[in-house]
């Protein structure tokens, strides 16, 4: 209780420096916290992505129905499909007719049937890499009864390049926003005991420990850290509130962007971590 009323009497005594770290700590954090949002939305994106688009086999023309079932049952054996369905081109003349039922202008040229019976294949969205999907596409173009094979590999190769240069991205900043956080408990504890420098001299002629003397700037630390985190929290909280509701109502595209319940209260703990560390290094490389 001691230390805790020490270090309580030291952040008031210096009330704005410590605002001050707590502020900056708190925009550090919620900098850091953002980038994280966005790389784990990127990640949940991509680990889904496949699922969501459709591979489109287009048979060729003298391929029999025996020889389409036969290629059928061998794509819905690959580990990476899903679904598969088959499509004979007078179904989706069908379904062609009935789309463009109210501009049959449309259609009024049109003489025999112009389409190619297709297989529609859904893939699985857990385990598939750009690398695997690339490879199954492959593999189905050089079956002798596929013509051709359509697929939004330009979509995917983008979407998990973007995850690739956000995680290096993330990796990197965190690191920084992190050491800054340190960097910023350390400086302010190391501050805070030259300013004690005069009392920790007297307790040291009284006959205190080191343990005894450190305590309450390791707190101090501690307590900063986790200000700051919630400071940071509180930033998230109001800025993506006014953000994400004008972004989901101006474009609807953004509503797909989710936050974790409650997964902001790790801030404080961040904090919390961070400022110790940052106090521990400080006092660890002062001589007294």
């Amino acid at each position: 209780m001691f230390s805790l009323r020490m270090a309580l009497n030291s952040i008031f005594r210096e009330i704005w420096l410590n605002v001050i770290s707590m502020l900056s700590i708190g925009a550090v954090l919620f900098i850091l916290f953002s980038v994280v949002i966005a790389v784990y939305n990127v990640e949940k994106l991509t680990a889904t992505l496949p699922e969501k688009l459709s591979v489109m086999v287009f048979l060729r023309e003298d391929t029999r129905r025996d020889e389409a079932r036969a290629l059928e049952s061998a794509i819905k054996s690959e580990n990476i499909v899903k679904s598969v369905n088959f499509i004979s081109k007078e179904k989706a003349l069908q379904d062609m007719k009935g789309f463009f039922k109210n501009e049959k202008f449309a259609l009024s040229g049109l003489g025999e049937n112009p389409l190619f019976d297709t297989i529609d294949v859904r893939l699985k969205g857990a385990g598939s890499s750009a690398k695997g999907v690339n490879a199954f596409i492959e593999k189905l173009k050089g079956m002798s009864a596929v013509d051709d094979v359509e697929y939004g590999g330009a979509l995917v190769e983008s979407v998990y390049s973007l995850k690739n240069g956000l995680r290096v991205f993330g990796l990197t900043t965190g690191s920084i926003f992190a050491l800054s956080v340190i960097f910023i408990c350390y400086s302010t504890v190391r501050v805070l005991f030259y300013r004690h420098e005069e009392e920790i001299e007297i307790y040291k002629l009284l006959g205190a420990t080191k343990g005894f003397i450190r305590s309450p700037f390791f707190i101090e630390g501690s307590i900063i850290g986790i200000m700051g985190g919630a400071i940071g929290m509180c930033f998230f909280l109001a800025i993506s509130r006014y953000v994400f509701g004008k972004l989901f109502t101006e474009f609807p595209l953004f509503s797909m962007i989710y936050v974790p319940d409650r997964s902001f209260y790790i801030l404080p703990v961040m904090g919390f971590v961070l400022g110790l560390g940052g106090a521990v290094i400080a006092l660890g490389r002062l001589k007294y």
